[in-house]
């Protein structure tokens, strides 16, 4: 089974990676990152953790690296 910061990461820079199609998309996984934990937080289903939303803010911090460059 995946690393849950992994899966965190990889979900964090495919959202922002959407950024290719329309720029604002960049900010998707950044979104994606504080969504899911509080999401985790309001309905107890999950842990918070702050390592899982740096985890995905490393993700969609590379995807819009990447976007930029290109």
């Amino acid at each position: 089974m995946m690393n849950d910061k992994v899966q965190h990461f990889i979900v964090g820079f495919v959202l922002s990676l959407t950024g290719i199609v329309w720029f604002p998309l960049i900010m998707s996984g950044f979104a994606f990152g504080i969504g899911k934990e509080l999401y985790d937080w309001y309905t107890g289903k999950g842990v918070v953790e702050l390592n899982d939303i740096i985890a995905t803010f490393l993700g969609a911090i590379l995807a819009t690296m990447i976007v930029v460059l290109l």
